[in-house]
């Protein structure tokens, strides 16, 4: 049973809680390194630094929104521009059409209803770093393996391939999943991960379900990440024109 609100109710709460850092977003841009979210006193939202000290301000200067997908993702130290401008797909899914009615995720059949292995397309081949070049540091890694087990992904491999590439291996087997996979990637690449001095511009994204189907392969690059970051296209004209199976 999918329970999407749950989920992103939960990882968010443990997102804030695993690193003891809740990250405050101001209308106008300013962000601050909570212990925890704030709280409402008074009429003010009242919340404490990490050195101890305390913060009250009109609870009218913060965008919720924005605080909760930055802690989500863990990019505290992130300049961001719109963080809300491509939320998580689990929340879209009721309003849109499901997936499965207009692209039949590759999957393994059962003992009952055996399917055979949908054939494999050519790979899509990672950009593969030049002598000299430096690879993304192991801290764009690490966030992208953190920001993808903040959206229920845990089964993933992120491997730096060039000085501005990545390729990322995730198992995700339903809808939310995927969306949800997409969403993360794109978040991150227009942020560069939030790591100072990065750069992203390719993402390779090779997604599979646990029975060892492909449920999308994508090359992502940054104009890609710009577009869905805008809604210039949703993630669901994004998966039928740019998947490859």
């Amino acid at each position: 049973m999918k329970k999407p609100l749950i989920l992103a109710a939960v990882l968010s709460l443990v997102a804030a809680q695993s690193f003891g850092v809740y990250i405050v977003v101001l209308r106008n841009g300013t962000q601050y390194k909570a212990k925890a979210k704030w709280t409402i006193v008074n009429g003010k939202a009242l919340f404490q630094l990490e050195n101890g000290q305390a913060i009250q301000i009109d609870p009218k200067e913060i965008d919720e929104a924005r605080s909760e997908q930055t802690t989500k993702l863990g990019l505290g130290d992130a300049k961001i521009i719109n963080l809300d401008a491509n939320m998580p797909a689990a929340q879209q899914a009721p309003q849109q059409p499901s997936l499965g009615s207009r692209i039949h995720l590759r999957q393994q059949g059962n003992a009952a209803n055996p399917v055979k292995p949908a054939p494999v397309a050519p790979a899509v081949t990672p950009t593969i770093p030049r002598a000299g070049t430096a690879a993304l540091g192991v801290d764009v890694v690490e966030k992208f393996e953190r920001a993808y087990e903040n959206v229920g992904i845990y089964e993933h491999k992120v491997v730096a391939t060039g000085s501005t590439t990545l390729r990322a291996e995730v198992t995700a087997d339903n809808e939310d999943k995927v969306f949800n996979a997409i969403s993360a990637t794109s978040f991150l690449m227009v942020h560069n991960a939030g790591v100072t001095g990065a750069s992203i511009d390719t993402v390779d994204l090779f997604m599979k379900t646990t029975t060892g189907g492909s449920s999308g392969r994508f090359q992502m690059t940054r104009a890609d990440a710009e577009a869905l970051d805008k809604k210039s296209i949703t993630q669901q004209e994004y998966f039928v024109r740019k998947v490859i199976f």
